[in-house]
């Protein structure tokens, strides 16, 4: 369980751990693959946050009843049947 806490694979026990570790962290492959997962990650976690933004926009928006759901659509960013059906679900 130790290795887990360790930051280098030169002081890790576990010997197929610590050579993924070092694979990951000192190959210029290993790397640039961690860069990419992270990237990836990030990326992932950007586009829900998005993704849930327009949602709750879209709902104050329906929830305050001023606006057409064409306007709510454009204002939002969702498309308009993603509005239709927010719309749905508010009123049951």
């Amino acid at each position: 369980m130790s290795d887990f806490f360790c930051t280098e694979a030169k002081d890790m026990c576990y010997k197929e751990l610590s050579d993924r570790v070092r694979q990951y962290k000192e190959t210029e492959k290993g790397v640039d693959t961690m860069c990419d997962i992270w990237d990836e990650v990030r990326n992932e976690g950007i586009n829900e946050g998005i993704a849930n933004n327009q949602l709750v926009t879209a709902q104050k928006l329906l929830a305050n009843g001023k606006l057409s759901y064409e306007e709510i659509a454009e204002c939002s960013g969702l498309s308009l049947d993603k509005v239709r059906e927010l719309a749905g679900n508010q009123s049951a």
